[in-house]
């Protein structure tokens, strides 16, 4: 008998000889037998479990031969080719990939259970929720509830099964669905719909606006907005990144387009589809939305201009409804960039990534801080951040985006710091002083505020020996010392309303004491305790306004300029009005004052590209409110039937015609929404806020109808439990 060859094959069953090393997916993932048989095919799909689940049977490729690298590996790892799913969460939210990634492909060292995955698109978010090693899942303590939920939210995305995946397609920002195969090639080609760069951006993707208009809108706003605000990264600018600003900036574009379009009267629609998207994206955000530093920057961008689009009425006087939307856009903004931390940028131990994207969130905070105290001190409410701000030896280095890139450009770095050292003036000023009514009027009362006044007064001397010889372009050094001078003013109008308090403290005598007694107290200002407060505080508000009207031209730099240094020349003209009622400027001082007021309104009528920009409508209220009493006889009787507001010139002469002004603060020079009622006579409170104010004077909405005195001072000190002052 022959003996058997050894290099004969040696006999095996047949269903062994039939095994393959390669498995689908799904069963590759369930860690269970992939019989690739059913169609009489060895080795190719589907497979027996995935024609009885009704699956689509996708063949994953083999782990065996070569290095293996760990999973803890990973993230060092940078393929050639055909990037694997399994790299880090930074990468995956880069903005070169998509948020629904491809199939694994042959060398793929991790699968994936079903096709298609979503990835949250958020690096902060993905980084944590995204776990590299079971191990370090479970040896991890949660230090909070979120802690624990992404601690799941990482097991679950490692551990989901394919039916627990939901939704295998994904919807593109048209609407428009992708397949899988469509995917997995890396093209649309299925549909004409792009799917990056500026042709896939709504706004373009829907015809309301084309290519070229995108980037007129991106250069004006470059040239006339940026320097005021220079959050937008300056690559941003250069034509050739367009795309790039599309596809990885959507908010910030936005924001930009809606900004750079709110003055366009020959395209208004421009600045309507701008405004929509921009207010679709802001609610988005308000929902929960994943966002990065972006949407922090498109917020910040929009406190500081307020397009009109975004508001759903523009009333034809201004009544501050642009504090109010700034005021909720920068607490969005603050806490958004809380949630995505870049309050850890205050500290240079906590570095975040690169260098560049590190500068980057820096800044958006820096800005973050600068807006909420800026906000309110406007406005007089508590700041939203209470957090570690970015005073932490932070200098003009700390920002490098901001300094000049060649020679001859302004340096945006130094100005920027020159305006966070005087917000923490600001800050300290509004935490001291204005903290709240109850300790506020305590201070006034006891006369201890005078301390603090005096030490910010100097402080505030040394910011402008510092920084006022700064070399910068006329529009920014403006800006500077506008800032500056309000500062004054809000710092030592806290003295004027402390003399008010102490004076209404007194007993009265009679009904009318407390008008007689403001008016005998401020009427020899020389004499107070609080003089030297006084006269500065009135000093620093026609400073204010004559830099306003002087040295910034109403339409190549005003115009441009964000919203705050308008409201401030507003609060300014208000708070000499109402200086002026307590009767301490002599006439002549007054015909001045009276003059200055006169040529703001025609600054601001110069900087507003029409009736429904804040120049004009701020401007009109200037004029209600310093008008005369208008005499019924010269009102022709169709303007009387037509005419919301009764418009009449600011008188030349100082004379008794202005309107009788109650001085025990009527209104605060703060609240623009309490001076709009006082000058349309639309007092919420009826006969209790100093109605007196129109006695024997016509009410606009009804000529003719005379207002009964009704003035009571004990309305005026319950008013002093609000939160404004004066």
């Amino acid at each position: 008998m022959e003996s058997p060859s050894h290099d004969a094959p040696s006999k095996r069953p047949d269903h062994v000889a039939k095994r393959v090393s390669r498995a689908c997916l799904h069963c590759r993932q369930r860690k269970s037998r992939c019989d690739l048989d059913t169609n009489g095919n060895p080795g190719k799909p589907p497979c027996q479990r995935c024609v009885r689940e009704h699956r689509e049977c996708v063949l994953g490729g083999s782990n065996r031969g070569g290095r293996r690298i760990r999973k803890n590996k990973i993230k060092n790892f940078t393929p050639a080719a055909n990037p694997s799913p399994s790299k880090d969460s930074e990468e995956m939210s880069s903005p070169e990939h998509s948020e629904v990634r491809r199939a694994p492909s042959a060398s793929a060292s991790t699968s994936y259970p079903g096709p298609v995955v979503f990835l949250p698109p958020n690096p902060l978010a993905s980084s944590s929720a995204v776990v590299e090693d079971d191990d370090a899942s479970i040896g991890t303590v949660p230090r909070n509830p979120s802690d624990a939920w992404q601690c799941l939210t990482g097991i679950a995305t490692q551990g989901a099964t394919a039916p627990e995946v939901r939704g295998n397609r994904t919807r593109s920002e048209s609407g428009s669905f992708s397949t899988y195969n469509s995917l997995r090639n890396g093209v649309l080609s299925d549909f004409n719909v792009p799917s990056a760069g500026i042709r896939a951006y709504r706004l373009v993707q829907s015809r309301c606006l084309d290519p070229g208009t995108v980037w007129q809108l991106v250069t004006r706003y470059a040239e006339n907005f940026h320097p005021y605000l220079p959050l937008v990264p300056r690559k941003y600018f250069e034509r050739t990144a367009l795309d790039d600003f599309a596809s990885n900036e959507k908010y910030l574009l936005t924001a930009v387009l809606t900004i750079a379009s709110k003055d366009l009267v020959d395209r208004p629609e421009i600045h309507e589809y701008c405004s929509k998207y921009m207010h679709e994206l802001i609610s988005g955000i308000a929902a929960g939305a994943d966002c990065d530093v972006e949407a922090v920057e498109a917020l910040l961008l929009l406190a500081e201009w307020e397009p009109q689009g975004l508001r759903p009425r523009i009333e034809r006087v201004g009544r501050g409804e642009e504090d109010r939307a700034a005021w909720m856009h920068v607490g969005l903004a603050l806490r958004s960039g809380y949630f995505i931390g870049l309050d850890r940028t205050s500290f240079r131990g906590d570095p975040y990534g690169d260098q560049e994207t590190e500068s980057r969130r820096r800044l958006a905070w820096a800005s973050c801080y600068v807006s909420d105290r800026l906000i309110s001190v406007r406005i007089g409410r508590a700041f939203w951040s209470r957090g570690p701000g970015p005073m932490t030896g932070l200098v003009s280095q700390d920002f490098p985006s901001l300094q000049p890139a060649k020679e001859g450009d302004e340096d945006y770095s130094k100005i920027f710091q020159a305006m966070l050292d005087l917000t923490q003036l600001y800050g300290n000023v509004h935490e001291v002083l204005y903290s709240g009514m109850r300790t506020s009027n305590q201070m006034m009362l006891m006369g201890d505020y005078v301390k603090y006044v005096d030490d910010f007064r100097l402080a505030i001397l040394r910011w402008k020996s510092l920084w006022g010889p700064l070399d910068c372009s006329a529009p920014m050094k403006a800006t500077l010392q506008l800032s500056y001078e309000y500062l004054r003013l809000y710092t030592t109008a806290f003295a004027f309303q402390a003399a008010i308090s102490q004076s209404l403290a007194k007993p009265k005598t009679g009904a009318n004491s407390h008008r007689e007694q403001l008016r005998s107290t401020f009427k020899n200002v020389a004499s107070m305790q609080d003089s030297r407060f006084i006269y500065e505080s009135v000093d620093a508000a026609k400073s204010y306004l004559t830099i306003l009207v002087d040295s910034v031209d109403p339409e190549r730099h005003l115009h441009f300029m964000p919203l705050r240094f308008y409201l401030y020349g507003i609060y300014s003209a208000v708070f000499l009005y109402k200086a002026r009622s307590f009767g301490m400027m002599v006439p002549s001082e007054e015909a001045k004052v009276q003059g200055l007021v006169a040529r703001t309104t025609e600054v601001l009528k110069q900087a507003s590209a029409g009736p429904d920009d804040i120049g004009s409508r701020y401007s009109h209220l200037l004029e209600l409110l310093w008008r005369t009493k208008p005499s019924m006889s010269t009102v022709p009787a169709d303007t009387q039937q037509n005419s919301d507001f009764m418009q009449t010139p600011l008188p030349n002469p100082v004379s008794d015609t202005y309107m009788d002004f109650s001085p025990a603060n009527d209104f605060s020079w703060l609240d623009l929404e309490a001076v709009g009622d006082y000058v349309s006579g639309d007092q919420i409170s009826g006969g209790l806020l100093g109605l007196d104010a129109f006695q024997n004077t016509p009410d606009p909405y009804q000529p003719g109808q005379v207002r009964p005195q009704v003035w009571q001072p004990s309305a005026w000190l319950g008013d002093m439990s609000s939160n404004l002052l004066f």
